[in-house]
């Protein structure tokens, strides 16, 4: 049985960078809020819920709450929430090596790092035992349905699944071109 999700102690929404830095070696459930805006020039199509300023956007889970946020933190090319921002956001990854995902440009990787600084919050909690972490994360996310959780229950989600999978075609189209295309 799944802890009810209103017994957790969730820190308090701060900016994201804060939050992931005070995170402890720990299992836990994450949640990333929008505090800022989408830049003017994003897309996001008027028939689909409107993204505003205190929304939830996406749930995480973690076996090691530090080190997750790490990946969230510095390297699009390990963390599926970074892929599918940069695709909304426009950003176009490229592969590098045998990566099994592409990751950004260096200048892009800091944009979109600098984006999340300036328009993201997190807050999360401490899981209390370990084997509960999947069982809250599917839980919350089949209540919340937030939009940058690929799980196609709701338009927004089908939305950012396509998105992000378009630009992983695009950076697979761009890794057979010769250099110089």
């Amino acid at each position: 049985m799944v802890e009810p999700m209103n017994d957790l102690k969730w820190t308090a929404i701060t900016p994201a960078k804060t939050a992931w830095q005070s995170m402890p070696f720990a299992p836990g459930i994450y949640n990333i809020y929008l505090t800022g805006g989408l830049p003017k020039n994003v897309e996001w199509p008027a028939e689909l819920k409107p993204l505003k300023r205190g929304d939830l956007i996406y749930v995480g889970r973690a076996t090691n709450l530090k080190s997750r946020a790490r990946h969230h933190d510095v390297q699009t090319s390990k963390s599926t929430f970074r892929r599918s921002l940069a695709a909304i956001l426009g950003l176009q990854a490229q592969w590098h090596g045998k990566s099994a995902h592409p990751r950004l440009t260096d200048t892009d990787e800091e944009l979109l790092s600098a984006w999340m600084v300036s328009n993201l919050g997190t807050s999360f909690c401490v899981a209390p035992k370990l084997e509960l972490v999947t069982d809250l994360e599917d839980a919350m996310r089949a209540e919340l349905c937030p939009p940058f959780n690929r799980d196609g229950r709701t338009p927004e989600q089908l939305y950012v699944s396509d998105a992000a999978a378009a630009a992983q075609r695009n950076a697979l189209r761009e890794r057979g071109k010769p250099s110089g295309d």
